[in-house]
């Protein structure tokens, strides 16, 4: 046995839960910082790349306070992922990944 509790059944979930004020506020909260993460390596590759965020905006079409919203995770989705990785010159590509490890390209 190796002394670790599974988060499953250690009650930890639960608890967060309940300070969250619920199960939905709960998930509500997660998938905000889930969303900034993703934002957070948006705003890594566009550096990596040496754009700015205006030229980013010019590149996709949209203001550059359209950028700071993805960037921030405000605004997010696959469709506005795609444009904003075409616009560093990127294509995004989907991928579907198993309980195995296997992997397959969506698309």
């Amino acid at each position: 046995m190796s002394g670790y509790t599974k988060w499953s059944g250690s009650g930890h979930r639960e608890r967060a839960e309940e300070l969250a004020g619920g199960r939905e506020p709960f998930f509500a909260g997660a998938e905000r910082l889930l969303a900034q993460a993703r934002a957070w390596r948006l705003v890594e590759m566009r550096q990596e790349r040496g754009f700015t965020q205006a030229q980013v905006a010019e590149r996709m079409g949209v203001s550059k306070g359209r950028v700071s919203q993805i960037e921030s995770g405000q605004v997010s989705g696959t469709e506005v992922v795609a444009r904003y990785v075409e616009a560093l010159g990127g294509n995004l590509v989907m991928v579907a990944v198993f309980a195995d490890g296997e992997l397959r390209k969506v698309g």
